[in-house]
């Protein structure tokens, strides 16, 4: 069923002529796929583990679209794929995808095999139910039982979500296991001498193609035969347990695990995905990966999110939401213009500094400042103005270069400190948001050049002398750097993590960190200092035999130390700043 309306209004005949009201919801298709289950194992020689069910597939292509409240956040969870079986056991259950009203249920685990006795198997397993449901097992023993497999649709849905697993088999030689469930298609039955294949998907093209989702898993073989097929739409193929293994479903279709058998594992269902769907071109909500396409504006979710039914108050920058928050982040200079009044937090981050030349110390981190509840007015003009990394250099009796400054809102952060390196005025390392390490027998510079509370960074590390020249590390925006010693550069100061929901909401930084120092070189084979967390690049060994780093871009990184005196080298140019401004809707 095609897309009805993107705004569901309504309109009146009253006095005056006719009246329009405004829209109340805006129309979503919807696709929910949940993670596709593991396939079960087994030790024994006999039977083995069968296929895990798809992820529960749930749509509303062909059906009735989502009527969707405005200005409304809603959260996106996008289920994992359950963990392959070890040992005797089950396949691990997928985890649930939920979009609104709807909820996907998780695939059910392959079977292992029966209680044994003496070491033998005594009766087959059932496999696990869920959206789709997984394979049973069967064996070669007295009472030569084969399990009940998974029933998929669990819980019942209409349309239903999935479909049940394959039986696995009692006959010789090598006793095949069911197939995982999928979403359009049971899963096979094992044979004597082949598992089942996993149940086949099902095609969708919210998307604006075809794709296919929620394929089983196929189910093992004992002792060699043919390990079951995955089904169409990421199900992973089953082992035969000698010489194929289980492969895993594909991530983001939902698809279920391979079964194995005779000690090897079975392989783990691939996560879900969400994507929701509404006519037009023009962005009417946000969350996910945007695209459009044949007319229809669409929104991706790889991994769990919000979706929010209203635009943002403001432009600039690039626009993401998370969390009941707007971020705009902004990787080089660009303009903030609020259509309302707004009370904002922001983060600004300086230019990393670059590292010193010869015996050169790691540069230091861009400052790092952090502004909360602050009033922007509408209608008005915020520039920011994202500071640029310090260059690199190379050679003796070289000055290295600064970061530059960010700024935002009348606020500033400084520019990373150059790293210190080998030869008269330039074995100290530079002043800077955050201190350069020292090079040769320096002394490291202080951070806070500009002389804030909260500070914005810390000190470099000093430089050791003789004999190998360790250099010292550049500060980082949480903490100093490390000294130089007689075998080892400074490792450059950490980064801080303290913002790290700006990072994941607008995938920047470094794991959640932002301004780590650069790491010092040292004049020989090994012990180069490590760039500090947050962007920081390492330094570099004798002759180039480890080269420096430069910082991460966009993270106020500073670059590592050269400890090279040839022109061919250059030390670690500095990481690019970055401003990013959020307030909650």
């Amino acid at each position: 069923m095609p897309i009805i309306g993107t705004l569901a209004g309504a309109s009146a005949r009253g006095f005056g002529g006719m009246r329009t009201f405004a829209p109340a919801s805006l129309s979503v298709d919807y696709l929910v796929v949940a993670g596709g289950a593991g396939g079960g194992s087994a030790t024994i020689s006999a039977s083995g583990g069968g296929g895990g069910g798809a992820g529960g597939f749930r749509t509303s292509i062909g059906g009735t679209p989502l009527a969707l409240s405005l200005n409304t956040s809603y959260a996106v969870t996008i289920g994992a794929g359950g963990a392959g079986a070890s040992g005797v056991n089950k396949g691990g259950t997928g985890g649930n995808s939920v979009f609104s009203t709807i909820t996907s249920a998780g695939g059910g685990g392959g079977a292992s095999i029966g209680g044994t006795t003496y070491g033998y198997p005594v009766g087959g397993e059932n496999g696990v139910d869920g959206g789709s449901g997984g394979g049973s097992s069967g064996n070669f023993n007295s009472p030569f039982s084969s399990g009940t497999p998974g029933s998929g649709n669990t819980p019942a849905t209409s349309p239903s979500q999935g479909n049940n697993g394959g039986v696995g088999s009692v006959s010789a030689n090598n006793y095949g296991t069911g197939g995982g469930g999928g979403a359009g298609a049971v899963g096979g039955n094992g044979t004597g001498s082949t598992a089942g294949a996993g149940g086949a998907g099902t095609a969708n093209s919210i998307s604006g193609s075809s794709v296919t989702y929620a394929g089983g898993g196929g189910g093992s073989t004992h002792n060699g035969g043919t390990g079951g097929a995955g089904g169409a739409g990421g199900g992973g193929a089953g082992g035969n347990g000698l010489s194929s293994n289980a492969t895993a479903g594909t991530v983001n279709t939902g698809g279920g695990g391979g079964g194995n058998n005779q000690g090897r594992n079975g392989a783990a269902g691939g996560s879900g995905i969400v994507i929701a769907r509404y006519s037009g071109t023009t962005q009417q909500a946000y969350g996910g990966t945007v695209t459009t396409s044949g007319g229809n504006t669409i929104h991706t979710f790889l991994s769990d999110g919000d979706f929010y039914t209203g635009l943002a108050k403001a432009t600039g920058g690039t626009i993401t939401f998370a969390s009941g928050y707007f971020y705009h982040t902004f990787l080089s200079d660009g303009a903030f213009v609020p259509s309302t009044t707004l009370t904002c937090d922001y983060l600004i981050v300086a230019g990393g500094g670059a590292g010193g030349g010869q015996i050169g110390g790691g540069g230091g981190a861009g400052g790092l400042r952090y502004f909360s509840s602050q009033s922007l007015a509408s209608g008005t003009t915020y520039n920011a103005v994202v500071g640029g990394g310090g260059a690199g250099i190379s050679g003796v009796n070289t000055e290295s270069g600064n970061g530059t400054n960010s700024s935002f809102a009348g606020n500033s952060a400084t520019g990373g400190g150059g790293g210190g390196g080998n030869g008269g005025d330039f074995k100290a390392g530079k002043t800077g948001g955050s201190g350069g390490g020292a090079g040769e027998d320096g002394t490291g510079s202080a951070g806070n050049a500009g002389s804030y509370s909260p500070v914005e960074g810390y000190a470099g590390g000093g430089a050791n002398n003789n004999p190998n020249y360790g250099s010292g590390g550049g500060g980082g925006a949480g903490g100093t750097g490390s000294a130089g010693t007689t075998s080892a550069g400074g490792n450059g100061g950490p980064g801080v993590n303290t913002y790290s929901a700006f990072a994941t909401a607008t995938n920047t930084g470094v794991s959640g960190f932002y301004a780590g120092g650069g790491g010092g070189s040292i004049i020989q084979s090994s012990g180069n200092g490590s760039g500090g967390s947050g962007g920081g690049g390492r330094g570099g060994c004798f002759e180039d035999i480890v080269q420096p780093l430069s910082g991460t871009a966009n993270t106020g990184g500073g670059g590592g130390g050269q400890a090279s005196n040839s022109t061919s080298f250059k030390s670690g140019s500095g990481g690019s700043g970055i401003v990013i401004v959020r307030y909650a809707v």
